[in-house]
């Protein structure tokens, strides 16, 4: 197999990877009345609270409009709150709620439980030499669209 073929077979057996990672959390999550797209939001807000609206829809990659919908049924659930900004009263900044913390115990279970099941049989070393090539892809990916 040559260098080419080698590229695009690894290209299309990370995009399986991550499909089947996705797959495999929402099968997880949909049992417990939860979804992917929900736990996103959810987890970004749980690493920086008080982001505004448009700076959680870029770090998510996803349409203002779609983080809305997502964002209005989350506060409709008591989970997300918008607060005043400090300085702009028409900005509004993401909070999650003390009843978000429920949900996000049992997101993080099942990220741990899809991890689990998809670094079975590698090594703490391999782990460690996968994580350092993606964040490598990443990064080159990344200086494009700068």
């Amino acid at each position: 197999m040559s260098t080419k073929d080698n590229a695009a077979q690894m290209s299309f057996e990370l995009h399986s990877a991550a499909r089947l990672l996705r797959r495999n959390f929402d099968r997880r999550a949909k049992a417990h009345g939860l979804s992917r797209s929900r736990w996103q939001v959810l987890w970004h807000l749980a690493r920086e609270q008080g982001q505004k609206q448009a700076e959680l829809a870029e770090r998510m990659d996803v349409a203002p409009i779609s983080l809305a919908r997502q964002l209005d049924n989350l506060q409709q659930d008591g989970l997300v709150e918008r607060r005043p900004g400090p300085r702009d009263r028409r900005g509004f900044r993401l909070f999650l709620t003390a009843a978000a913390e429920p949900a996000l115990d049992v997101l993080r279970g099942l990220a741990l439980q899809t991890r689990t099941q998809a670094l079975a049989g590698f090594s703490m070393e391999e782990v460690g030499q996968l994580q350092g090539l993606l964040e490598r892809l990443r990064e080159n990916l990344t200086r494009e669209e700068a």
